[in-house]
């Protein structure tokens, strides 16, 4: 595809937890705890400061949804329940921060001032989120060229959905109020393939700073696209860089093919649907469709539609199956049925011949059907129209949703500027020159000269370098060499032996900590332990994480043998077992005896 021609503008945004304490409190931020209790709320959308309500939260206030928030005693405290006003701001995240903004040549303003980013979908306790302007105007030098940096933030992270149901939806408190890097782009990607360069060069280039976290879900891109009369679309939550492509790429599809039905159906004078839908319960309830037995089934007739509900908007989505997504983001209704479809697999061939000729629906017309609870029903019947109106407009401005095949669903309309205002309970941070100036003089080295470094003044492998600093192990590395334990040994340990514990075994390598492995160095350092203990010992830890070394040791009656001790035990096995010497390949099972 000539992604010049359809004129692609593609921005990107990074979001990266910092591994600090949370950023308007000292709780800690491991995800560790336990829920000790639940807190039960509703949120509703207020007016801005210029007096209007952000259409994004609206929507989210007109599902009535309850929330139930999971108190977890160390990770979370009465600011993140909001029953306590915000602390001082966390100074080691404001310092991370500005790091970054200088290492991508940002302008940094002389004051940093909070402001509040209305969220009303649960996710924070307060209905909105803190966040400030760190630095604006910065540049990402790329192999395919430099990449304007439009903003840096610094801002709390969200809670995490534990669990959701019909009517509620459940929040863990231990990750609201991590402090989280929100890295953007101006729209200067021009190809798929340079949108993931640009997302790894960035996510490199925070790791090298080895002051974030790692893991799954401690690192989110989200994905702004237009193309030419097409709209800009927010795709949320793409976690895996080789997923980036695929969803560029299908939503410049997704937006061609909407530009094409808008054509289309302005070339047959398609008209705004102005009919209401029609309660058509009686045709449907003593059909074999379950939904249909049980609920109200109400009908929508579409004219001169027909063959566009199965329109192909991506390779895995049709127009259908997108509206269906609309309804289901908007009123929790799982499908809707239509005459583009096979509806011999729902056994409703007799009931929509019926419905037809009750309709009185022609050949070109489309007819859409809904069950369920009635209000609901209604409620989707108006969506489904609103969006079949929204089609002779073209593509409209939304937030969406990253799946894993590559596609996107519907989430919530694009949020408007009314969503910001004011954060009044954290004072404005003056941003000192000379601190500035120190941190200027202590930038993170690039990734690749890390690497470099590594292997020539360590002697380790490029793939051992790239994994420890990858890992964001470098300095980590460095303070276990220190303590006089070979190079190779000490990256081995850290990031090759914890992967093969996690695969072979499943162990929970996410309780090693630096104290772990610095235990490790010194037991080597000083005979305690010996290299091929290192897995046993390990995993052990993986167990018993508060333990110490010497606990560890205690208790599995791991020893080390002196030589003396060693050849004594290799004597006396020789000599309980003269008869193996006479057989073939004795010294293998021999040395299984030791």
């Amino acid at each position: 595809m000539n992604y010049e021609k359809v004129g692609l503008k593609c921005g990107i945004e990074i979001h990266q937890q910092l591994n600090t304490k949370k950023l308007f409190c000292e709780c800690e931020t491991g995800m560790k705890d336990s829920s000790q209790g639940v807190i039960k709320r509703e949120l509703r959308a207020v007016a801005g400061e210029l007096g209007e309500i952000d259409r994004a939260a609206l929507q989210e206030v007109l599902k009535g949804k309850r929330f139930h928030y999971h108190v977890f005693p160390k990770e979370s405290c009465l600011v993140e329940e909001d029953e306590e006003p915000p602390h001082e701001i966390n100074k080691q995240a404001l310092e991370i921060a500005l790091t970054v903004a200088l290492m991508l040549n940002c302008e940094i303003p002389d004051e940093i001032h909070m402001m509040r980013k209305q969220v009303v979908d649960g996710s924070n306790t307060t209905g909105f989120q803190r966040t400030a302007v760190i630095g604006m105007n910065g540049v990402l030098k790329t192999k395919s060229g430099n990449i304007r940096i439009s903003n840096l933030c610094l801002e709390e992270e969200a809670a995490q959905i534990l669990e959701k149901g019909a009517d509620f939806v459940s929040y863990g408190l231990n990750r609201l109020g991590i402090p989280l890097i929100e890295i953007g782009t101006a729209p200067d990607i021009k190809t798929p393939e340079q949108a993931k360069e640009v997302a790894k060069a960035i996510g490199m280039l925070l790791r090298s700073t080895e002051r974030v976290k790692r893991g799954i879900g401690t690192i989110r891109q989200d994905i702004n696209i237009s193309i030419k009369d097409g709209a800009r679309i927010e795709i949320k939550g793409a976690q895996e860089l080789k997923l980036i492509p695929k969803l560029v790429e299908n939503e410049v599809k997704r937006q061609m093919n909407l530009i094409e039905i808008k054509n289309r159906l302005k070339n047959i004078g398609f008209k705004p649907l102005k009919q209401k839908p029609l309660d058509v319960t009686h045709i449907f309830k003593n059909s074999e469709f379950g939904p249909a037995k049980k609920g109200k089934t109400y009908a929508l007739l579409v004219p001169d539609f027909a063959g566009f509900l199965k329109t192909k908007l991506t390779p895995t989505k049709t127009l259908g199956k997108e509206i269906a997504g609309y309804v289901k983001a908007k009123t929790g209704l799982k499908g809707i049925i239509h005459s583009d479809e096979e509806v011999g697999k729902y056994k409703l061939n007799k009931e929509f011949e019926q419905l037809k000729k009750h309709l009185k629906a022609e050949k070109n017309d489309t007819v859409i059907i809904a069950c369920g609870e009635e209000k609901t029903v209604k409620k989707t019947m108006d969506i489904i129209a609103e969006r079949i109106n929204q089609l002779v407009k073209g593509v409209p401005e939304e937030t969406r949703r990253a799946l894993e095949n590559g596609d996107t669903e519907y989430l919530r309309p694009l949020p408007g500027s009314a969503r910001f205002y004011p954060e009044t309970d954290v004072p404005p941070v003056i941003v000192k020159k000379e601190i500035i100036e120190k941190l200027k003089k202590n930038l993170p080295e690039p990734i690749d000269v890390k690497i470099q470094k590594l292997t020539k003044k360590y002697g380790i492998s490029e793939e051992l370098a790239k994994k420890l600093v990858f890992k964001g192990y470098f300095r980590f590395f460095e303070k276990g060499v220190k303590t006089g334990v070979e190079p190779v040994l000490v990256a081995r340990t850290l990031v090759i032996v914890p992967a093969d514990l996690k695969t072979r075994e499943n162990a929970k390598t996410e309780n090693l900590a630096e104290k772990h492995f610095m235990e490790i160095f010194y037991g080597l350092r000083e005979k305690k332990i010996i290299p091929d203990m290192i897995p046993e010992v390990l995993k052990l830890f993986c167990k018993n994480p508060k333990k110490s070394l010497k606990d560890i040791l205690e208790k599995s009656k791991i020893t080390t043998l002196t030589e003396n001790e060693l050849v004594s035990i290799i004597t006396k096995t020789i000599q309980e077992n003269q008869e193996l010497l006479k057989k073939e390949r004795s010294e293998k099972v021999l040395m299984g005896l030791v």
